[in-house]
């Protein structure tokens, strides 16, 4: 008889729990849902350099267009850039440390902030081509 009640008492305290795991929203879930403040011209990074506040810049490089894409930023720049291309591939920025999967449904895809001056290759590693330049100049 004992057995049996406590039998009953945990099969309800299961049907409980799983009830209210089924109603609560996932941690990772809520963490998306919150608001991102953006840099400010004044704000500092976590490594404690200032960063210039600059213009937000979307670009779209067609790897199978043949020619290179020269994309012009200056420092604090914020660039969405898209690559696309007929063929499946990987599009590489090497010195940014960069790469993603491109396929003819699916482009690359990077967000980079220009914090450093130079000229940085946006390279296909299959095809061993240059399909675009991103110059970083001073303000």
């Amino acid at each position: 008889m004992a057995a049996r009640r406590l039998l009953i008492l945990m099969l309800v305290l299961l049907v409980a729990s799983t009830l209210a795991a089924t109603l609560i929203s996932p941690q990772a879930e809520r963490e998306e849902t919150t608001s991102r403040r953006e840099r400010t011209s004044g704000e500092r990074g976590r490594d404690g350099t200032q960063h210039q506040l600059g213009n937000r810049v979307s670009k779209t490089i067609h790897a199978s267009a043949g020619g290179t894409e020269r994309i012009r930023l200056r420092l604090g720049d914020q660039l969405a850039l898209s690559v696309r291309s007929a063929t499946a591939d990987q599009v590489e920025i090497p010195a940014l440390g960069l790469i993603d999967d491109v396929d003819p449904g699916a482009p690359a895809r990077f967000d980079i902030l220009a914090e450093t001056p130079g000229k940085f290759e946006v390279r296909l590693l299959d095809a061993r081509r240059t399909v675009g330049r991103i110059t970083v100049r001073r303000r």
